[in-house]
């Protein structure tokens, strides 16, 4: 039977038996579907991802492994999650670059995944390309949470893919006991806030502080030393981009004639940590300074005095506040 009988029977049942091509067309196609959806799952599956990056140790190709160590895993918060904008389209955007990441690794070799590991795992400008700072802000705010949540679809159909579509704060973030870091005050410790606010309205990226968070091999969510070479990150930075950030003026009283400390001309100098801590704690109100303080070599004294370094008159610093 040719090609021509095959489509000429084809027609006769469907002309004979409408009802019965209408259900077979409809089970195929919820099969097919059915099918996608499930494949879908599966490849986005850490276990799936750990085909291409197999090592049970830290660093490039052992991404699975230390995701597993991390945080996020405890809150089956997975790849997609992060490696992924928040919303159903821009997750089957991230599969289809999973695609092509598929197909390099199979076509041009695992060196070619390997140099592009190890820029993600040492360069936190591309790493910043890698991870949105969308999905950060996605479940730790509430502000961002509802804001994409209004603006895009979530789910297919009612059906998720990955825990970071089904987020809803601040429910999920008060049941995580997660603090909001747009409002709520974040410590490291209790003289440091890093004022995340202030950071991502700026448009510093997440991974800029909290670089490896994901991937350092280690139960940890802070910016510390394993994440970011130790706490010379923040001055790092600020001294990097002294004349871009711009920092207030500290007024230290605010009777009689205070004095006004400005850090801009004092960045101009000296590196963050020639102050802090030696002299000045770096949560703010920690220093008593009084009249009696001006003849020591406590706080400002170690510089400005008779005989010293810098002036020591009065106009210098009691410029009114």
């Amino acid at each position: 039977m040719g090609n021509g009988g095959i489509i000429s029977s084809i027609k006769n049942f469907v002309q004979q038996r409408p009802l019965l091509t209408l259900i077979i067309l409809v089970v195929f196609l919820v099969g097919f579907v059915y099918i996608n959806i499930e494949v879908l799952h599966f490849t986005s599956n850490p276990q799936f991802c750990a085909k291409c990056h197999p090592k049970n140790e830290p660093g490039p190709l052992g991404e699975v492994f230390t995701w597993g160590q991390n945080i996020h895993s405890k809150n089956n918060v997975a790849c997609l999650d992060c490696h992924g904008r928040p919303g159903f389209i821009y997750y089957m955007r991230a599969k289809l670059k999973g695609l092509k990441d598929t197909f390099n690794f199979a076509f041009r070799g695992q060196e070619h995944m390997l140099k592009i590991l190890h820029k993600a795992f040492n360069d936190p400008v591309y790493a910043s390309q890698i991870v949105s700072m969308e999905s950060c802000l996605f479940c730790h705010t509430d502000y961002y949470n509802q804001k994409i949540r209004k603006e895009r679809v979530m789910t297919f159909f009612g059906i998720t893919f990955r825990t970071l579509d089904t987020v809803k704060n601040p429910e999920y973030r008060l049941s995580k006991n997660m603090i909001d870091i747009m409002t709520d005050e974040v410590r490291r410790n209790p003289d440091v806030d890093p004022k995340h606010a202030s950071h991502i309205k700026a448009g510093i990226h997440c991974s800029f502080c909290h670089r490896r968070v994901a991937h350092g091999g280690k139960l940890i969510n802070l910016a510390s030393e394993n994440l970011c070479e130790g706490e010379m990150i923040c001055s790092k930075c600020h001294m990097e981009n002294k004349n871009v950030i711009q920092m207030r003026d500290i007024i230290l009283s605010k009777a009689g004639n205070p004095a006004k400390f400005s850090h801009n001309f004092h960045v101009q100098m000296f590196e963050c940590n020639t102050c802090h801590p030696s002299l000045f704690k770096m949560k703010a109100g920690t220093s008593n300074i009084n009249f009696e303080t001006h003849n020591t070599d406590l706080y400002c004294f170690s510089c400005h005095g008779e005989n010293k370094m810098a002036s020591f008159n009065c106009e210098t610093c009691h410029q009114g506040g």
